[in-house]
């Protein structure tokens, strides 16, 4: 038998002698062999290879998502134009908060058409919740009449500090400052600083987005801490602003729900769908990374929600601001004459007192 002779005739099989060559052989483990090569499509696909894998989907996705942004700047100028019955002399302070809706969307729409810009456009989102947060501190600072005015209507009331997110032990020994110009310069300062840092954070991350993708993905993690503490100890100053508006009898709670709500989205919610393909094993869909597909759908549920905060703000700047003023007046006025009550009670019993005391005295001992 000349096995170098066989060898060069051509290709062959190998198989053991109890096998025959002519049956196929059943795929084994093909739940493990498609994981795998769900696993193998790239995290950060082009344009071409994102296509053709969304087929005849990508058209209508994409046809629904650009119909949905135009719904929402269309909202956009009806609420500016019902705003603007209510707020002339803050339309500047209100056109930048409510285009948060607006950037948002359309910054999740360009992630929907492009995956490839996920970082960039989160980044323009983000910063438009900060910066629109920012603004919103102004906003309820001029309502309440300027700084001056706000402090006068607050009569030396007490800063409450321990408010969300520090509200608990061992944030519970913060002091109270009074409402003065220093503490309301220092919730400025405080709000101030989200904008700033979350910017200066995300273009170093878009740095070494672009020069290493990986490097991005293992390093993002590191930088999480010092975007949570600035998010937080900012809107910490923004809830206490809320909270001293409240006490003077304005009402910007409804207004800065709309604004929560996005900056939820846009942080949390954001980062469930990254965190959701790491922590469950799932399965491609239309030959696409499981974290890509989750992108996909974050981003369609992030339009429709921003649809319908977009109605829900239409609704809120609609109505005119200070609606708790006479409520506020009526608290005062229940507070002052149950004061005089007290006041003539316990005037009340000084005279009794100073009577019997001189019928005590009158008394003749025996």
């Amino acid at each position: 038998m000349n096995l170098s002779g066989e060898a060069s005739n051509g290709p062959r099989v190998l198989t053991a002698r109890h096998i025959s060559a002519d049956i196929s052989l059943p795929e084994t483990n093909n739940e493990i062999n498609s994981t795998l090569l769900c696993h193998s499509y790239d995290l950060d696909p082009d344009f071409e290879t994102y296509f053709a894998a969304l087929q005849t989907y990508a058209w209508v996705i994409f046809a629904c998502g650009l119909a949905v942004l135009l719904i929402i700047c269309a909202l956009y100028v009806i609420t500016l134009r019902s705003a603007v019955k209510h707020w002339r002399d803050q339309m500047h302070h209100v056109a930048v908060v409510l285009s948060i809706y607006p950037i948002v969307a359309a910054s999740a729409l360009v992630m929907i058409v492009v995956p490839r810009s996920r970082l960039p456009a989160e980044a323009v989102a983000q910063e438009a919740v900060m910066v629109a947060l920012y603004h919103f501190f102004c906003l309820v600072i001029a309502e309440c009449g300027g700084t001056e005015q706000f402090v006068r209507s607050a009569g030396g009331a007490d800063l409450e500090t321990r408010v969300m997110p520090c509200c608990c032990w061992p944030c519970c020994v913060i002091p109270r400052p009074k409402l003065h110009k220093e503490s309301l310069m220092w919730l400025r300062y405080l709000v101030l600083q989200i904008p700033i840092i979350q910017g200066l954070i995300y273009f170093i991350l878009i740095v070494i987005w672009s020069e290493d993708f990986m490097l991005y993905q293992g390093n993002f993690v590191y930088f999480q801490p010092f975007i949570a503490a600035s998010i937080l100890s900012g809107m910490w100053g923004v809830v206490m602003c809320v909270r001293a508006a409240i006490s003077v009898g304005r009402a910007p709670r409804p207004r800065f729900l709309v604004i929560q709500l996005v900056l939820i989205i846009v942080k949390l919610q954001c980062g469930l769908a990254k965190s959701v393909p790491n922590m469950a094993n799932l399965s491609c869909v239309m030959k696409l990374h499981p974290g890509v597909f989750a992108s996909l759908i974050n981003n369609c549920i992030m339009m429709l929600e921003m649809l319908l905060i977009s109605i829900w703000a239409w609704r809120v700047y609609s109505s005119p601001p200070g609606k708790d003023m006479e409520k506020v007046q009526r608290d005062r006025v229940v507070v002052a004459v149950l004061e005089d009550n007290m006041r003539s009670i316990e005037v009340k019993s000084i005279k009794d007192g100073i009577d019997n005391k001189s019928f005590n005295n009158n008394v003749p001992e025996i």
